[in-house]
């Protein structure tokens, strides 16, 4: 059915104020507020994380430590809690009144679609065929260059990680020789 039929219109005013002027005007500007309430908690949560060393560092603002200036102050933490939780209880609201078939074209709606049968054929010309064929090859031959360029450094990969253990061996021998000298 259709977007605008009985059996998907809202039944309250509540519901139709969510449908038709919340969800289609602001359901983005929700979504965008309830990211940026969760980078400000984050920052706040992680902040609070570091214990002591947040008051030390020079980048956070001294209005979010606590009375010594050590910390971050669990006030703030709390703020931000309760902002995301709000955020998303918002969000959830939009979301629950969000029609199903939103953002999608309704059946009735829909271009009509061509069957296509066995003995329909695609007329190309071949100009452009060989044209297509031309840009196929040639993009097959850089992916080509490509994959012998990484192929290339794979290779230098393995054999810098071959010198590396080599190395690490001659390490361990040699420590291994001077503890015996030692003892």
């Amino acid at each position: 059915m259709a977007n605008g039929s009985p059996a998907n219109t809202p039944k309250t005013a509540f519901g139709r104020f969510m449908v038709y002027t919340v969800v289609e005007r602001y359901a983005n500007n929700i979504q965008g507020f309830v990211y940026m309430g969760a980078a400000v908690l984050i920052i706040i949560v992680g902040l609070r994380g570091l214990g002591t060393v947040a008051g030390e560092l020079a980048v956070v603002p001294k209005f979010l430590l606590d009375a010594e200036g050590s910390k971050i102050d669990p006030n703030w933490v709390m703020a931000a809690l309760f902002l995301e939780f709000f955020l998303l209880m918002i969000l959830a609201v939009v979301t629950f009144f969000t029609p199903e078939d939103y953002g999608h074209a309704a059946p009735a709606e829909e271009k009509p679609q061509r069957s296509a049968g066995l003995n329909d054929l695609v007329s190309v010309p071949k100009n452009l065929s060989a044209d297509l064929q031309a840009e196929l090859e040639g993009l097959q031959n850089v992916a080509d260059r490509q994959i012998k360029v990484v192929n290339g450094l794979i290779d230098q990969y393995n054999a810098l990680n071959q010198k590396i253990t080599d190395i690490q061996k001659h390490s361990i021998q040699a420590l291994i020789d001077l503890k015996t000298k030692i003892s």
